[in-house]
């Protein structure tokens, strides 16, 4: 079965290719899916303002900057930047002296924010009291008084029979550095299928 388009259809089915990213669901006014002459632009602007700006891990750093140099939205910036990075795949940076016009029409990958709602690993400090002793060496009470009063002590011990008092609301929770890598990884690679839906692009 053929579809035949009106030449108005097909016209505006070309613009739509032009502009769109992950098959249609992405597309920005400001710029399109190919490398234009206002890219261009920000190609040599980037390369005069920012020489050092040549990994992918500085990224969202340098896009916030370019998007507020430039007055573009940040994810406009973002898929800018990162085809900037992917240039330098293709050119010789140290011996370049073009000026990216051989880009113009090279069509431009995605590259965005996205988030993930999902747990977040914690991990509390419960503070409480428990009876032992404090020692210490000293000429008489007084001095050893004084020692503990400055902090000092040589050694404690805990009477490990004695009920600990504590405040059960009183609680200190901070992120599990340690483990919030491996949480993630094994979240994703156990439960990949079912939080696909968790994930949101971020369009700002």
């Amino acid at each position: 079965m053929r579809i035949k388009l009106r030449e108005s259809q097909y016209s505006r089915l070309l613009k739509e290719n032009d502009k769109d990213f992950l098959d249609g669901s992405v597309n920005f006014k400001e710029i399109g899916n190919k490398v234009d002459k206002f890219i261009i632009k920000c190609y040599n602007f980037m390369r005069k303002h920012y020489p050092s700006f040549n990994n992918l891990r500085n990224i969202p750093t340098y896009s916030q900057k370019v998007a507020q140099d430039l007055a573009i939205p940040n994810a406009v910036s973002l898929v800018i930047c990162y085809n900037y990075i992917l240039l330098w795949d293709k050119l010789d940076p140290k011996n370049y002296e073009g000026d990216f016009s051989e880009m113009l029409g090279e069509p431009l990958e995605f590259y965005g924010e996205f988030e993930l709602s999902e747990e977040i690993p914690m991990r509390g400090y419960l503070s409480g009291y428990q009876m032992g002793t404090y020692t210490g060496y000293a000429r008489n009470e007084e001095e050893f008084l004084d020692q503990l009063e400055d902090g000092e002590y040589y050694n404690y011990d805990i009477d490990h029979n004695d009920y600990v008092e504590y405040e059960g609301m009183d609680i200190d929770w901070e992120v599990d550095e340690g483990y919030i890598d491996d949480h993630v990884s094994q979240r994703v690679g156990d439960l990949r299928d079912d939080i696909e839906d968790n994930v949101e692009l971020v369009n700002r």
